[in-house]
């Protein structure tokens, strides 16, 4: 069945190539743009990843983007002594422009007033508490902004050096950029009113419970686990860019069964003497089937293939250019991707077996 399937598929060594690249091309769109959402999807988990369990907001906040916070440091004092809070750190954010290098750029500002006793690990001060005129960026921000470790920004009036670069963060849309908080009371000049509150339990009591009492001791307040305001984040852009994503996944699938079913569909109507000889001879409709589904089985897999070596192509030379392309490629959407593939050569065989299933071997004794 193999051979037969191979010689079929090899008789128009051109035809096969431009098939293949069809394919390719279909899984090459359904992988970047399913790495495109996982990429963006984990906006919001720099707020996971920051030592604080709780988030405390101005009452009516829906998240920390697309609303704003204003709390008095004196309502954040308050909760010290509600049962469960090991410390209550005060944290200034705003969305800002600065300049970098005479260059207008913008990032997210973070900055939080730990009490120096408050003890944390030496990577988590490294990445988000830095020293006074410093700030610390992502390589995401780095690259978009051509500022690197040493590099001077203007914040306003107060200029800042970069302490050092982390790692790309999930942030794709608005970077973040952490800085020193008496920096930051500098920057903002908003006296004792800070962004959020973010509160460390001490343990013994859950977070639920926490948030249901600092709520009730200041209804003034709105509480949100670390999850609940990382999702908050990521809500827009799963209401937005998840129906564009199932279009284009759809028309990804439908490319690539196209592609395929139309290659097998040539190659088996020009043999169908041959397919007929088959049948003539004994060879069951099982039979004929299995040699259409190895060739739609061997295109489609060299299809993905390519296209899957395509894709993080695509993908590594679109970051490079455009810093805000974050991709995330997963194994578990690599092996959906390949499920879909075997999918399309399924419905690709369909058609063009049913044409050879319908062939009269009376037809190969004929002049």
């Amino acid at each position: 069945m193999v051979p037969v399937a191979r010689r079929n598929l090899f008789a128009e060594k051109g035809r096969f190539l431009i098939s293949v690249a069809g394919v390719a091309f279909a899984v090459l769109l359904i992988l970047i743009v399913l790495a495109l959402y996982r990429g963006f999807s984990r906006s919001g988990q720099t707020f996971r990843e920051l030592p604080g369990d709780l988030w405390v907001v101005q009452q009516g906040t829906t998240d920390p983007f697309h609303s704003t916070s204003l709390l008095e440091r004196s309502e954040l004092d308050a909760l010290d002594g509600i049962e469960g809070v090991a410390a209550v750190v005060p944290v200034l954010s705003r969305t800002m422009e600065f300049d970098a290098e005479g260059t207008a750029q913008s990032a997210r500002l973070i900055a939080l007033d730990v009490d120096p006793a408050l003890p944390l690990p030496d990577e988590t001060q490294r990445r988000f508490l830095p020293p006074p005129g410093t700030f610390v960026i992502d390589e995401t921000l780095s690259r978009k902004t051509g500022l690197d470790t040493g590099d001077t920004a203007t914040f306003g009036s107060v200029s800042l050096a970069v302490d050092h670069v982390e790692p790309p963060s999930a942030e794709a849309f608005t970077p973040f950029a952490f800085v020193n908080y008496a920096d930051a009371e500098r920057i903002f000049g908003v006296g004792d009113i800070v962004s959020y509150g973010m509160v460390i339990l001490a343990g013994g009591r859950t977070q639920d419970d926490v948030a249901q009492a600092i709520e009730q001791a200041n209804p003034n307040l709105r509480v949100f686990t670390d999850d609940e305001f990382a999702t908050s984040i990521r809500k827009e852009i799963d209401e937005s860019f998840l129906p564009i994503i199932t279009v284009l996944l759809t028309i990804g699938f439908v490319v690539g069964a196209a592609v395929v079913g139309l290659t097998i569909y040539t190659a088996t109507i020009e043999r169908s003497r041959e397919f007929g000889v088959m049948k003539a001879v004994g060879g069951s409709p099982g039979f004929v089937y299995r040699i259409v589904l190895s060739q739609s089985a061997m295109l489609t897999t060299a299809g993905f293939l390519v296209g899957l070596g395509a894709a993080i192509g695509v993908a590594r030379l679109a970051s490079e250019a455009t810093p805000e392309f974050v991709t995330d490629f997963r194994l578990f959407d690599i092996g959906g991707v390949l499920i879909g593939a075997a999918a399309m050569a399924f419905v690709a065989s369909l058609v063009p077996v049913r044409r050879i299933n319908s062939i009269d071997p009376a037809t190969v004794f004929r002049a």
